[in-house]
């Protein structure tokens, strides 16, 4: 059997587990499930493609498929993850026969959002751009209007599935719908005006604050961010009482402005490959982040 290039379904699941689990540095608690266990599986695509050697796995990509409305439009997109290549085939040119498949797809809006800096160099030459290569670090400290819910009368914000769902349009509720199995964290700020934001975050503890069970509130996905900046100084109370969020965490593309005097910047690579224009700002949501429920 000769050197090929493989598909990844169902019947591969549990080799592809094995192969990324005997990888040393390159393991996973949940036993790669966010690879797999995700409710907006298109049929037919792959959960990624693997390299066999005489029938023995010695390198995978994975690739998260999904259907989104993109400025009115149905696009098909793929977001690429956990790349590894055993080390004596990545002087072959192999590694980068594993993108082949869906760099020939057409009309196919490509995320790579949490690449190492040498695979981000890699796929930069492949006509990768860069999503954003900043992140925002901003501690939720409440204010005195947060404090003493000064103007809060004015807006509506919950992380109740049930109020939040009675608020979203259909592309919106679908979205709902599709990440209603992983742990992330759904909110909504309605204003008086009828206008609103529906977001969705990651979440995990922060290290240094473990003793307090501070969080992270790591932002994947918002339907209005100019919403999400006005209410920020009115929602810091609820977000440290109903979440023990203490700091918020986001790309740098999410915001046009500054929404907090305190802020931290980091360095952060995300990148997009697309034939087509991509009008609208890319999110985080349909990939590896909410799966792995990471950032």
């Amino acid at each position: 059997m000769a050197m090929e290039i493989r598909e990844v379904h169902e019947e591969m699941i549990a080799p592809v587990k094995k192969f990324l689990g005997d990888r040393e540095g390159f393991r996973d608690q949940n036993e790669w499930d966010g690879l797999f266990n995700y409710l907006w599986k298109l049929q037919g695509y792959p959960y990624g493609y693997a390299i066999l050697d005489q029938g023995e796995m010695v390198g995978f990509l994975g690739t998260i498929f999904s259907e989104r409305v993109i400025a009115g439009t149905k696009r098909i997109c793929c977001n690429t993850t956990s790349w590894f290549v055993e080390d004596k085939y990545r002087a072959q040119m192999l590694p980068l026969r594993l993108f082949a498949p869906i760099l020939r797809m057409k009309d196919l809006l490509i995320t790579n959002l949490s690449p190492t800096v040498r695979a981000g160099e890699i796929c930069k030459a492949m006509g990768y751009q860069y999503l954003d290569q900043e992140q925002v670090v901003v501690p939720v400290i409440p204010g005195l209007a947060s404090m003493l819910g000064i103007g809060r009368r004015n807006i509506v914000f919950s992380f109740e599935p049930s109020e939040i769902q009675s608020h979203l349009n259909p592309d919106e509720q679908q979205i709902f719908a599709d990440h209603r199995n992983l742990p992330c964290k759904h909110f909504l700020i309605k204003e008086r005006t009828g206008e609103y934001c529906y977001g969705i975050a990651t979440s995990n503890p922060m290290a240094k604050f473990r003793h307090l069970k501070g969080n992270w509130l790591n932002i994947c996905y918002l339907s209005n961010s100019v919403v999400f900046a006005r209410a920020f100084p009115l929602i810091k109370k609820a977000l440290w009482t109903e979440g023990r969020f203490f700091v918020l965490r986001y790309d740098a593309r999410f915001f046009s402005s500054k929404i907090s005097q305190i802020a931290v910047r980091r360095s952060k690579l995300r990148q997009y490959k697309s034939k087509e224009a991509v009008p609208s700002p890319i999110d985080n949501i349909y990939s590896e982040l909410v799966t792995f429920n990471k950032y």
